[in-house]
């Protein structure tokens, strides 16, 4: 009778953190021809990001790496009588991998704790290195705290982002430094649900305080995103507008972009999307700043274009960019199709493209762009997929280049893993 009363009275060996990884891996092979004239380009990389993710009860801590190698290259600029040669093993290259492998370039891509039901039910927060997205143009791993309610009908999504965190010596009374040169950004989001839609109304204001590079600045960027799921009907749509000053060059900001993509599905095999996108270009204002990418300090983050918005596969590292994003501005519009059987998909797109700003070049014309995707599932989560893309360059295309312009074409080989 003790010995059972003592053994019931135990309590519960306690439980350990919880430990999850994934792995996402992508591994090909391209060959490129540029809009320039006899120029061709052919290349092999790996991108291999892990993820850690451990919790326990209520807290979580995620960490994700990012390794890039361009196949037996060494390091910028490597000369023979250099460290850094190429190909012959000898690579001492902290950026590229030698023939022995035994250099690699890794990157901390995400590093932070995640705190659900934070002091009360149904806040999260989350603290450190993390994705942020903010409409069109925004979409970067930044530092940042975050805080999240739900209320279910409603959400609140409130962010502090450090852009950069500049010189923290405070030597102000011997005037050679100054505190105020950090950029930042204050976020506020509010998800609006009702049924099928979900409409976004968000402000996104940045403070550059002037002791930097950047020289002094503040921007105010309002955008609504409206989102629809309703049966075989789809819609994804966002707009932003970017205003502001720049202090030290006393220029205003006035800058806009938009995306809308909508999509119906006829069956489980067949879907159809169409699709447009929008983004200012600078003016011939010479006191204002019109180049939305200029303004918002991000590239155009949506569109699925394979070369005119980098939306292949292949992507990730790029292909040669055949016009100034930030100067000259893109509007594109077109039509995809999709098509999925078992393990093969396919996807077929077709969109014609031009700049919104002729301050550098009077044609706008970019072209027309025709982009197939071809997959196979060869194992759980892994597929050998062949992507393709052609440019029928339009008027800015041969302008830029002299009249002298080959069409651009890219092709691309490789495995994507994903577990």
């Amino acid at each position: 009778l003790l010995f059972a009363g003592s053994a019931f009275a135990q309590d519960a060996a306690p439980k350990g953190p919880d430990f999850k990884y994934g792995v996402w891996a992508n591994a090909f092979s391209i060959s490129e021809k540029t809009a320039v004239d006899e120029s061709d380009k052919s290349y092999s990389q790996i991108r291999v990001r892990p993820m850690f993710t451990m919790g326990i009860e209520n807290v979580s801590v995620v960490t994700r790496f990012e390794i890039d190698q361009y196949f037996g290259k060494g390091g910028e600029g490597a000369t023979s009588s250099s460290t850094n040669t190429f190909g012959n093993g000898s690579s001492n290259s902290s950026t590229y991998a030698d023939s022995d492998t035994d250099q690699i370039a890794v990157e901390v891509k995400w590093a932070y704790i995640n705190v659900k039901d934070f002091f009360i039910p149904g806040l999260t927060a989350t603290a450190g290195l993390a994705p942020f997205v903010y409409s069109v143009g925004y979409n970067n791993d930044m530092p940042l705290f975050n805080l999240v309610y739900d209320a279910g009908v409603v959400k609140v999504d409130l962010s502090y982002v450090k852009v950069e965190e500049n010189d923290l010596d405070n030597t102000d009374e011997i005037g050679l430094n100054d505190d105020n040169d950090d950029i930042q950004m204050y976020a506020a989001k509010l998800p609006l649900s009702f049924g099928d839609v979900v409409i976004t109304p968000a402000v996104l204001y940045t403070m550059s305080e002037g002791q930097n590079t950047a020289g002094e600045y503040t921007t105010t960027a309002p955008s609504i995103a409206v989102k629809v799921k309703a049966g075989a009907f789809s819609f994804d749509g966002d707009f932003v507008y970017i205003t502001g000053k720049m202090e030290d060059a006393d220029l205003d900001v006035k800058a806009y972009a938009g995306y809308a993509n909508a999509g119906f599905k006829a069956s489980d095999m067949f879907s159809i999307n169409i699709f447009g996108l929008y983004a200012t270009g600078e003016s011939d204002d010479t006191d204002e700043i019109n180049s939305f990418q200029t303004a918002c300090g991000d590239e155009i983050e949506v569109g699925p274009l394979f070369i005119i918005n980098d939306g292949g596969n292949i992507g990730q590292v790029g292909v040669s960019n055949e016009y100034d994003k930030a100067t000259e501005g893109l509007m594109a519009y077109g039509l995809a199709f999709n098509f999925k059987v078992d393990k093969f998909a396919a996807l077929a797109q077709v969109a014609y493209a031009t700049t919104t700003s002729d301050d550098i070049v009077d044609d706008k014309a970019i072209g027309t762009e025709f982009d197939l995707r071809l997959s196979y599932e060869v194992g759980p989560k892994t597929s050998f997929w062949v992507e393709g893309a052609y440019l029928k360059a339009g008027k800015y295309i041969e302008t830029k280049n002299g009249g002298k312009c080959d069409d651009p074409s890219y092709y691309a080989a490789g495995i994507m893993t994903s577990l």
